[in-house]
């Protein structure tokens, strides 16, 4: 599932269909031909960096704030991973813009709303990255800010969200299964196909999203928001994942 959900992201970039139509551009044989291939990557290009477009699409999906109540109590939160990123040439690993989700966990147990925590991922890259694991350096910064290690569970064989689940449940039913849901705490886009990935694995969870990555106002029509950007193309990247993950989860419970 792993390779499978990383071939599909390739193919289902923006970026890759309009690197493809400038080469078909290139190749043209006739300048009618060339004409139409150009005006069509324009369009393309136009579409899938518009902000407001993708803003649009993306923020349906996006799980709202779900604030914890003072007397919430749950045995363990489960952080994923996708908050770090590991650098090669320094050997060192670093929090990323998803850091938020490192934050809110800490917060959540600092709070006693959660008293264990699992911290989920292994190498999320398809080439090594050394040794090193990204749980492993989500649970040392967890010890850093004082949080007992006995506290920390550690799964750091997961490299995507299905297997989080599957490692996770295994640690959690060595420990003696749970009294209560499991707070699940990841970025808010992420949210619905988690939550599904973790009910189908049987554990019972209370989402907690977070790393907000935009708001209502994004979706509003104004100048700003129809000025080409780069990152919108990333966006297109990150909802086709999300919404193809979800529909073979759904396919697969369906059955």
């Amino acid at each position: 599932m792993f390779i499978i959900g990383k071939i599909l992201q390739f193919f289902f970039s923006p970026f890759i269909w309009i690197f493809i139509l400038i080469i078909l551009t290139a190749l043209a044989r006739t300048e009618n031909k060339r004409k139409k291939l150009a005006t069509i990557t324009l369009v393309a290009l136009l579409f899938f960096t518009n902000p407001w477009l993708i803003n649009n699409l993306q923020y349906p999906f996006h799980a709202p704030p779900m604030p914890m109540a003072a007397n919430e109590k749950y045995d363990v939160g489960i952080v994923l991973g996708g908050m770090t990123s590991y650098d090669k040439v320094n050997k060192q690993g670093h929090f990323n813009m998803s850091s938020d989700r490192f934050i809110q966990t800490a917060l959540l147990y600092k709070k006693g709303h959660i008293k264990k925590i699992i911290a989920s991922g292994g190498q999320n890259g398809v080439f090594s990255e050394d040794n090193f694991m990204e749980a492993d350096f989500v649970a040392q910064n967890l010890i850093d800010l004082g949080i007992p290690a006995e506290d920390i569970w550690i799964e750091n064989q997961s490299k995507n969200t299905i297997e989080n689940a599957l490692f996770s449940k295994q640690i959690i039913d060595r420990n003696g299964g749970l009294k209560t849901k499991a707070v699940l705490i990841t970025s808010a886009f992420h949210i619905p196909r988690a939550t599904l990935t973790f009910e189908q694995a049987g554990i019972a969870v209370r989402p907690y999203p977070c790393a907000f990555s935009m708001s209502a106002s994004a979706t509003q029509f104004s100048g700003a928001n129809m000025i080409p950007a780069s990152w919108a193309m990333d966006g297109w990247g990150g909802f086709f994942r999300e919404r193809i993950g979800t529909i073979y989860l759904k396919l697969k419970g369906a059955k």
